[in-house]
């Protein structure tokens, strides 16, 4: 994939919890946006022509919005969608993502494959795989969390232990 990035993740839940974390708006809230972004969910319908958009703000200051639609759902294997990226009111870029949860050995692969539409220039890569890098960090803390509390998500990077 010519200008393109794929980014790939084990997740110690079943891919349904994983599918869930990604298509369910406060469980996205929980976990979605760089460090140094504090993002909110304003619309999240994952559903083939449904809306997304977040929005937040940056360490430095400025507005950082992302909006788009949902091009294909099929639960729990695989969303697809576009969207741009804003910084401000400026256009920084459009993109395609295909996220993949397979499971493996017990666990979920996340993968996902992301596509240029516009503007995806090598500092918009960098910018976004370190940002999905530093996202699922977060989910994993997330889903870490959430097998402690008892509602059977964990994440690879952790050690947990479980009470029957």
């Amino acid at each position: 994939m010519e200008g393109g990035i794929v980014i790939k993740r084990i997740f110690d839940a079943p891919p349904e919890l994983v599918f869930k974390a990604w298509s369910e708006p406060q469980q996205v809230a929980q976990w979605f946006g760089p460090c140094e972004v504090n993002m909110s969910v304003r619309e999240l319908d994952v559903r083939p022509g449904g809306a997304l958009r977040m929005e937040g703000q940056c360490g430095a200051g400025s507005n950082v919005r992302i909006e788009g639609k949902y091009r294909e759902v099929e639960e729990p294997d695989w969303i697809v969608y576009a969207d741009a990226c804003f910084v401000g009111d400026a256009l920084i870029c459009e993109t395609l993502a295909t996220v993949t949860f397979h499971e493996h050995e017990g666990k979920t692969r996340l993968t996902i494959h992301c596509e240029p539409i516009l503007g995806f220039d090598s500092f918009a890569q960098r910018r976004w795989a370190e940002g999905w890098g530093e996202s699922l960090d977060r989910l994993a803390v997330f889903l870490a969390n959430a097998l402690h509390a008892g509602i059977g998500l964990a994440a690879e990077s952790f050690v947990v232990v479980t009470h029957a």
